[in-house]
């Protein structure tokens, strides 16, 4: 019977460690793909470790985490531990309080921690404005800033915060094991309390001080929420950067910066359990010295500790030079002129990045948002403190009418004299007073010619029992609700509430039969490029990156009509880089930069010079010719357009019907 439950046990285990690591070694694996793709396997390659090692993007974002960890660390250590001290030397009633408040910021969810940080923050600044108009000549004197913003200070201030109180629970058990008798002795002595502390109390309680230091360090380094809401626009950690990847697909590059870190992580773990395991032998042999004299104890125990303390040595020396590094690494930007931009993940060749800061001598800040709601949010709450942004159409039309975008100066964008007539004086900006268009595109089905017997025509497939269980849909309430609305033959911008709710029933009809997977947005790379569903509704430019890898891909623009977008470059009001912003603004605007975006993102330029060469441009650089099907699929034709409308911004009325149908569906 022992033996069955030693069996099952052992079996049980290795299920469990089976679920818990599978997908880090499938991620790591996918590392050496020399594809792009995260389920098909093209062969071994170390391609994407180098790519990750050239993207400024990635590097930038390694720097401040690293910066900002260390010093969060350094900063909440030294705090928690006087903080622990403190409340050490409390009486227990009053220790048990602040032990209590102590623990709510560790047992708060992030998410609400963020959102208070980001708002105090927001207030904070708002009051320093009133209060820097009053004081202006000690303004002018200690040369402040007119106006505060969210940044590398604040996500500082941020990580401080929420790694003091770990430290203090390092720190307090082992002050909780110290007998108080050993420092009064020290100081009857003749130790003043200075020398109690560091010949005493800090010997005796470093191991709670190092835990809490690498838990503060590894919290620091791992956060995302919390960086998400008081980073602002000018900083973003390794977390924030890899969230904004991810946006679009997660690439090989991703895998590849994913496995450096659980490497790291392992490493880190291996060499602390071989210094404990060590120190606990050495433990051992000491208690078994009974008959050592006083001298050779005294000897023994002084080159224990000296051995002990390498590694701390060494660890502080790596820490050291690490701050050095990242804050030289940081100074290198200081004092140069900026550019925030927000855009969407994997929305631009980020060789123009480079180009544009070794042209021009400004540095870009380029941060990604997960939808135009999503950045909507962030603006609204005053976290996203950009001065470029790239909203879609209908989003366009809300802050213009909400009075958040800056007018440009068109003097300082020449470029915009190239963008085609047909994406001026759109609805969206009919003076064109607010934006210059960056892409364009469709919205249509994309279906598997292997598993669909049928070329598909119409929405309904996105509907019907044919193809139940196969079938991705839109994760995002305005568009999965126009799939619906467009095969109902209503309007995609009708404000009508009981057409609505007819599209809204006919989503939830379908999802109550079973009729799809899931609802997607990102996954369905991954998906339709498996093989893993048959039928799903997306974006044409994407289509084009998952035929790459799936060339049995196929995709139309239903015969009831779609969608058809613009995104384009806006300039917040009272951004803090005007000139930067348009300058950026002129450079992507241009014809050498639309066709680098084109061939990389797939979606079509608006730069007239641009649409007209690019066939030319793919033969220079693939050495084949563009077939016309693919060049139709990126920039549709004049008669597929006219099937397509745009969206407008709606009521205010509408959108909040839009929120509580999506929330009826249980999405």
């Amino acid at each position: 019977m022992k033996k069955r439950n030693s069996t099952f046990n052992r079996a049980f285990t290795a299920l469990v460690f089976f679920f818990l690591y599978a997908p880090i070694l499938l991620l790591i694996v996918f590392s050496f793909n020399e594809g792009n793709s995260n389920v098909v396997w093209e062969g071994f390659s170390l391609h994407w470790y180098r790519e990750l090692f050239n993207d400024r993007l990635i590097m930038r974002s390694v720097y401040t985490t690293l910066l900002v960890s260390l010093l969060a660390t350094i900063i909440a250590t030294v705090a928690g531990t006087f903080a622990a001290i403190g409340f050490y030397n409390l009486r227990r009633r009053r220790r048990n309080l602040l032990t209590t408040v102590n623990n709510i910021p560790m047992m708060n969810a992030d998410i609400v921690t963020g959102v208070a940080m980001c708002l105090f923050f927001v207030a904070f600044f708002g009051l320093w404005s009133n209060f820097a108009e009053w004081i202006n000549s000690i303004q002018t004197l200690f040369h402040l800033p007119e106006r505060l913003t969210l940044g590398f200070g604040t996500l500082l201030i941020a990580h401080i915060s929420f790694n003091i109180p770990y430290v203090i629970l390092s720190v307090s058990p082992k002050l909780r094991q110290l007998d108080k008798n050993l420092v009064d002795a020290a100081m009857d002595l003749g130790c003043t309390w200075t020398q109690a502390f560091w010949k005493v109390i800090l010997p005796e309680i470093k191991p709670g001080i190092v835990s809490g230091a690498l838990t503060a360090f590894t919290m620091s380094v791992d956060d995302f929420i919390i960086s998400y809401f008081t980073a602002g626009s000018s900083s973003s950690t390794l977390a924030m950067t890899i969230y904004g990847m991810t946006k679009k697909r997660v690439t090989p590059e991703i895998n590849a910066i994913s496995t450096l870190l659980f490497v790291t992580v392992l490493l880190l773990l291996v060499i602390t359990n071989v210094r404990e395991a060590r120190q606990e032998q050495l433990e051992e042999r000491r208690r078994k010295m009974p008959t050592a004299t006083a001298a050779e104890a005294a000897r023994y125990s002084k080159k224990n500790r000296s051995n002990s303390s390498l590694p701390t040595i060494l660890g502080g020396g790596a820490v050291a030079a690490l701050i050095v590094v990242a804050i030289v690494v940081a100074g290198r930007n200081a004092g140069k002129p900026v550019v925030n931009v927000c855009s969407w993940g994997e929305y631009i060749d980020e060789s123009l990045i480079e180009q544009f800061e070794e042209e021009t001598g400004i540095m870009v800040n380029y941060q990604t948002a997960e939808s135009n709601e999503a950045l909507y949010s962030l603006l609204k709450s005053g976290a996203g403190d950009y001065d470029v942004v790239v909203p879609s159409d209908y989003m366009i039309s809300q802050l213009i009418e909400e009075d958040m975008l800056e007018e440009l100066d068109y003097n300082n964008i020449p470029n915009f004299s190239l963008i085609d007539e047909r994406f001026k004086n759109l609805p969206y900006d009919p003076e064109n007073k607010y934006t210059v268009p960056y892409t364009w595109g469709t919205v249509g089905i994309i279906y598997n010619t292997a598993m669909v017997d049928k070329p598909v025509t119409s929405w309904e497939v996105m509907f019907s029992d044919e193809y139940a269980g196969n079938v991705l849909m839109f994760r995002n309430s305005r568009d999965a609700l126009a799939t619906a609305l467009l095969y109902l033959g209503y309007d995609l911008n009708t404000t009508d509430e009981a057409q609505l709710r007819e599209a809204k029933e006919l989503l939830a009809d379908a999802k109550g039969r079973g009729v799809y997977q899931s609802f997607v947005m990102d996954e369905i790379y991954g998906k339709m490029e498996g093989g893993n569903a048959a039928i799903g509704a997306y974006y044409a430019g994407d289509f084009l990156t998952m035929l790459d890898n799936n060339e049995d891909l196929a995709f139309v623009i239903p015969e009831e009509g779609s969608n058809w977008f613009v995104d384009a470059m806006c300039v917040l009001k009272d951004a803090p880089h005007k000139e930067e912003a348009e300058a950026w603004i002129n450079f992507i605007a241009s014809t050498e930069a639309n066709l680098a975006n084109m061939d990389y993102i797939w979606y079509a330029s608006p730069n007239r010079e641009a649409l007209e060469q690019y066939p030319a441009y793919y033969e220079e650089l693939y050495e084949e010719e563009l077939d016309q099907e693919t060049y139709d699929i990126i920039a549709a034709p004049a008669e597929t357009l006219e099937r397509c409308q745009m969206y407008v911004v709606l009521p205010y009325e509408t959108r909040a019907l839009y929120n509580r149908l999506w929330t009826e569906l249980g999405i």
